[in-house]
């Protein structure tokens, strides 16, 4: 293991978190000296990049090459497009150098040839369609010769750190996150299920006695249905009792006489021909049958009586058989509206002090392997029960939550309830934590291509954030994708050694 030196720089301009100086042999570039200087290596994390840097120490007169390794921080990915300029800075003059392309993806070598020793600034600056970044280190020393940059960084012997270089984590699902204090909800682990919001079903039924007929390519349970579509035919054919379509003749009949003796009453009371009473009579019999005639059109259509969707939804279950004999009021279906949905949470009895923090929740389902927060679904606490009933010992915690794509009613979940809060505690993604025979660790990323596992002791979990107690430090960058190809790489028998030629 050779030297490590922890740099923490921080700029007005330039907004990134921490920076680790960390000595190891790479051979990124040669020099025809019968000895030679351990190379240095930097670690720089900003919001837009990571930089780690390797190069010979600065020595008067001679050109050292950097390797520098940039990668995007949104995806992990090496970047594989662009300029980089590297200057060296002191009292506000300086040299130097611009490569316009990478030499090979995410590495890009600039050199630099010092003509005077002493302390500078290091200055790295990356332009590329996506982004522009500008990375400052202090205190970078130019040695007058060999000897002095030897005997400034001797070598240390190896110690526990895993090495895993930036071709690999570049090609896998690799990702890291900062610890920082954050407040985190101790949660109550259950199960829950989603339903559809009670008031946001209708029960569809038959307006008549009939025979039911299904709409082909519309009525089958989960097909998205809009308001006034067509979903059945009651069909009165062939029926003697209580025919549709009988029906439908005679109040046709009754209508068309009862508007045709209206007309000729109007006539015959301005002549004063029938009393007024009599031509009351007639408009409330034309009355009763217009109405009685409209209620039937309204939904008579050709085969019979069709029965509509009331609003848009979808059908959640249906009923009856097509061919079945229905009576009039028999329920055909159940369409819900599909825009909220209630997810209930099944509490054990011991908790039901507790139920009264509780003001959140995080659930999974089975078939996605992603946490989420009720916040995600615009969701909101509604009531929690205060009595057990006879078919369950569990308590329900209720929440309402907008229906997305994502989630299937009646489906069942893992709920992660979350009541009081912890402030200040050390947080990181859920998926950081490895297990082994029920010991926790994780891998902290001390430099750019040098990782370290650390036993650690969780706290308070909420289903995608997890609490350490121990073994890691605020402001350290902890792996949450790629920790397994990390742990393989620890146990391989060829392990990379840190000098590698790229």
């Amino acid at each position: 293991m050779k030297n490590i030196f922890i740099l923490s720089i921080v700029i007005s301009v330039i907004a990134f978190s921490c920076t680790n100086e960390h000595g190891h042999s790479h051979a990124h570039d040669e020099h025809d000296h019968a000895i030679e200087a351990e190379a240095l290596a930097y670690t720089v994390w900003t919001k837009k990049t990571e930089l780690f840097v390797e190069f010979k120490p600065l020595i008067v007169g001679q050109t050292s090459t950097f390797a520098a390794h940039f990668s995007d921080m949104k995806g992990f990915k090496s970047i594989n497009q662009g300029s980089v300029t590297v200057s060296l800075i002191k009292n506000g003059k300086g040299i130097r150098h611009t490569v316009d392309a990478p030499s090979s993806p995410g590495i890009f070598r600039p050199a630099l040839h010092p003509k005077e020793k002493g302390v500078y600034q290091l200055v790295f600056d990356i332009q590329t369609d996506e982004l522009s970044d500008k990375i400052v280190l202090d205190s970078v020393f130019v040695y007058e010769n060999i000897n002095r940059a030897i005997s400034a960084n001797p070598s240390e012997p190896e110690g526990n750190e895993i090495s895993f270089l930036k071709e690999q984590a570049w090609k896998i699902d690799f990702a890291i996150e900062q610890i920082k204090q954050e407040p985190i909800q101790q949660v109550i682990k259950t199960s829950g299920v989603i339903e559809t919001m009670p008031g946001d079903e209708s029960i569809i039924i038959a307006k008549t006695s009939g025979i039911v007929l299904f709409n082909t390519g519309s009525t089958f349970i989960g097909n998205e249905v809009v308001s006034k579509e067509q979903l059945f035919t009651i069909s009165g054919k062939g029926m003697t009792d209580n025919n549709i379509e009988s029906r439908f003749a005679i109040s046709e009949t009754e209508f068309e006489k009862a508007s045709t003796d209206y007309e000729r009453g109007k006539k015959l009371v301005r002549e004063k021909i029938i009393s007024q009473k009599a031509f009351d009579e007639l408009k409330s019999i034309f009355d009763i049958a217009k109405t009685k005639h409209n209620t039937i059109v309204a939904n008579y259509g050709n085969g019979g009586h069709q029965i509509k969707a009331p609003f848009v939804g979808y059908i959640k279950d249906i009923l009856v058989n097509e061919g079945q004999f229905v009576q009039n009021g028999e329920p055909l279906a159940i369409l819900a509206k599909n825009k909220k949905l209630m997810l209930r949470a099944d509490v054990s009895q011991n908790y039901f002090k507790d139920l009264a923090l509780v003001n959140s929740a995080n659930f999974k389902t089975s078939y996605d392997p992603s946490v989420y927060s009720i916040e995600e679904f615009n969701g909101k606490l509604m009531s929690y029960g205060k009595n057990v009933s006879s078919q369950s010992n569990y308590i329900p915690v209720y929440f309402e939550i907008d229906n997305k794509e994502e989630l299937l009613p009646g489906s069942y979940l893992d709920v992660f309830l979350k009541t009081k809060s912890i402030e200040n505690a050390l947080v990181v993604s859920k998926s950081a934590i490895m297990e082994d025979y029920e010991n926790y660790y994780v891998y902290v990323q001390t430099a750019g291509e040098s990782f370290e596992k650390r036993d650690v002791t969780i706290g308070v979990k909420d289903g995608k954030r997890v609490q350490l107690l121990s073994g890691v430090n605020e402001g350290e960058w902890i792996v949450t994708k790629g920790a397994y190809q990390i742990k393989v790489a620890s146990m391989s028998s060829t392990i990379p050694a840190h000098g590698h030629s790229h």
